[in-house]
Protein backbone atom coordinates (compact mmCIF):
# COMPACT_ATOMS: atom_id res chain seq x y z
CA UNK A 1 0.00 0.00 0.00
CA UNK A 2 1.42 3.38 -0.89
CA UNK A 3 1.64 6.18 1.27
CA UNK A 4 -1.41 7.94 -0.54
CA UNK A 5 -3.58 5.04 -0.55
CA UNK A 6 -2.88 5.03 3.46
CA UNK A 7 -3.46 8.44 3.78
CA UNK A 8 -6.62 8.45 2.01
CA UNK A 9 -7.74 5.35 3.61
CA UNK A 10 -6.92 7.33 7.73
CA UNK A 11 -8.62 10.15 6.78
CA UNK A 12 -11.47 8.33 5.83
CA UNK A 13 -11.33 6.35 8.58
CA UNK A 14 -10.48 9.08 11.20
CA UNK A 15 -11.39 11.85 9.31
CA UNK A 16 -9.10 14.85 10.40
CA UNK A 17 -7.90 13.65 13.95
CA UNK A 18 -4.44 12.92 12.89
CA UNK A 19 -1.36 14.64 11.97
CA UNK A 20 -0.52 14.13 8.42
CA UNK A 21 2.86 15.35 8.40
CA UNK A 22 3.54 13.20 11.23
CA UNK A 23 2.25 9.83 9.81
CA UNK A 24 3.91 10.72 6.60
CA UNK A 25 6.71 11.30 8.72
CA UNK A 26 6.62 8.23 10.25
CA UNK A 27 5.97 6.09 7.42
CA UNK A 28 8.80 7.46 5.27
CA UNK A 29 11.60 5.07 4.60
CA UNK A 30 9.22 1.32 5.54
CA UNK A 31 8.31 -0.88 3.20
CA UNK A 32 4.34 -0.57 3.50
CA UNK A 33 3.93 -2.76 -0.15
CA UNK A 34 2.92 -5.72 2.02
CA UNK A 35 1.00 -4.44 5.02
CA UNK A 36 -2.66 -4.31 5.55
CA UNK A 37 -4.51 -0.96 6.76
CA UNK A 38 -4.84 -2.72 9.89
CA UNK A 39 -1.35 -3.18 10.47
CA UNK A 40 -0.32 0.03 9.79
CA UNK A 41 -2.84 1.83 11.76
CA UNK A 42 -1.61 -0.40 14.47
CA UNK A 43 2.25 1.24 13.56
CA UNK A 44 0.93 4.28 13.46
CA UNK A 45 -1.02 3.69 16.76
CA UNK A 46 1.79 2.15 18.28
CA UNK A 47 3.76 5.00 17.71
CA UNK A 48 1.63 7.41 19.62
CA UNK A 49 -0.13 9.17 16.09
CA UNK A 50 -3.66 8.28 16.37
CA UNK A 51 -4.26 9.12 19.98
CA UNK A 52 -8.21 9.98 21.17
CA UNK A 53 -10.14 9.86 18.16
CA UNK A 54 -13.61 9.37 19.42
CA UNK A 55 -13.01 13.45 20.92
CA UNK A 56 -13.82 11.54 24.63
CA UNK A 57 -11.04 12.84 26.49
CA UNK A 58 -9.82 9.65 26.92
CA UNK A 59 -7.44 7.37 24.88
CA UNK A 60 -8.66 4.29 24.59
CA UNK A 61 -7.28 0.81 22.28
CA UNK A 62 -7.64 1.24 18.76
CA UNK A 63 -11.22 -0.63 18.89
CA UNK A 64 -12.56 1.28 21.47
CA UNK A 65 -11.17 4.64 19.66
CA UNK A 66 -13.10 3.55 16.56
CA UNK A 67 -15.98 2.53 17.71
CA UNK A 68 -16.50 5.67 19.74
CA UNK A 69 -15.82 7.56 16.19
CA UNK A 70 -18.36 5.16 14.69
CA UNK A 71 -20.91 6.03 17.33
CA UNK A 72 -20.37 9.79 17.07
CA UNK A 73 -20.81 9.76 13.41
CA UNK A 74 -24.09 8.46 14.16
CA UNK A 75 -25.39 10.61 16.90
CA UNK A 76 -24.93 8.09 19.75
Amino acid sequence: MDLQNILSELTSKFGGSFDVAAVTEHLKGIDTSNFSITEIIEKVKGAGLLGDLDGDGVQESTLEEIKGKIGSLFGK
